[in-house]
């Protein structure tokens, strides 16, 4: 009697995910619009966009992201910046970054500084590239894993490579009144690589994500 109860319940869910689809603005329920690519439907209650159906999602997440993974390699393998004074000089990567912190025997900053800037956005990164890929697929290969985009979106907040950016910035002000600051490639590909991260997050469509992946069960 409790299977059967269970099993009317986990049906019911299922039908409502399917079917309904709540404003994120207001709460407010509506029946899930069947839209075509590009379409947009608006709440009736506080009129604001609350269902999206995004044109050629998966093409547009891999390009993406391959661009984010070309920008990703660049930034830890090429120096950061230059900076010389009375000639002498002295660059960083981003790796010395971590290094530095490490050698000074702050472990934990370090361990953090390597997670925020370094881990969490490679994992990102593959995670939405393999959502990508297998949303091209056929059959099975079609259905991404819900534990991939689930940990995707979980770890979307710790991506901090817009606020490394940011005390880098800040740190410039101070110090390229010292010495002469060069800025090498690194610079830039992190630059591109958050401005990608973000587009990419957004490019990407969440309910087509979802509706594949409760196909799979």
């Amino acid at each position: 009697m409790n299977v059967q109860s269970r099993s009317s319940r986990l049906i019911t869910v299922e039908q409502l995910n399917r079917d309904w689809v709540a404003c994120p603005y207001c709460d407010e329920v509506w029946a899930r619009p069947d839209l075509s690519e590009g379409e947009r439907a608006r709440c009736g209650n506080c009129h604001s966009i609350f269902f999206v159906k995004k044109t050629r999602s998966a093409e547009r997440t891999i390009a993406l992201m391959i661009a984010a993974l070309i920008l990703f390699i660049t930034a830890v393998s090429f120096p950061f910046m230059r900076m010389e004074k009375s000639g002498l000089s002295n660059e960083i990567s981003v790796l010395d970054a971590v290094s530095i912190l490490w050698t000074n025997d702050m472990h934990l900053v370090a361990l953090l500084c390597a997670g925020f800037i370094l881990l969490f956005p490679m994992a990102r990164i593959l995670l939405l590239l393999f959502i990508g890929i297998s949303l091209l697929g056929k059959g099975e290969t079609g259905r991404p894993h819900a534990w991939s985009f689930r940990l995707a979106q979980f770890i979307e907040p710790w991506t901090m490579a817009e606020i490394f950016m940011v005390g880098v910035i800040v740190s410039l002000v101070k110090v390229g009144k010292l010495a002469d600051i060069t800025l090498g490639p690194a610079f830039w590909s992190m630059t591109g690589l958050m401005i990608v991260l973000t587009v990419g997050g957004q490019t990407i469509c969440k309910d087509t994500v979802w509706h594949n992946i409760r196909g799979q069960r």
